[in-house]
């Protein structure tokens, strides 16, 4: 069990260095939040799990957390003092 746990948190920084990765690479996080929203619709995710449930077994970050991510990125992005 403690493993899995430790196993999950590096996996979800992962999937958020590679969804950075994506948006950069591209140019834009918007065709990627367009996926996982059609992902989510399709697979009918719990958008809002319990912090305690993400953290035991989630391998992969919620999707609001995934796209929430994306738009900061790309508001940063955008930012002319950068």
């Amino acid at each position: 069990m403690v493993l899995s746990v430790l196993v999950h948190v590096f996996s979800r920084r992962h999937e958020f260095e590679a969804d950075r990765f994506a948006a950069e690479t591209t140019g834009s996080g918007a065709p990627l939040v367009g996926a996982l929203k059609k992902l989510a619709a399709d697979n009918l995710s719990n958008l809002t799990p319990h912090p305690m449930d993400v953290f035991l077994h989630y391998s992969h970050p919620p999707v609001l957390q995934r796209i929430g991510a994306l738009v900061r990125l790309s508001a940063r992005s955008a930012s002319p003092l950068r």
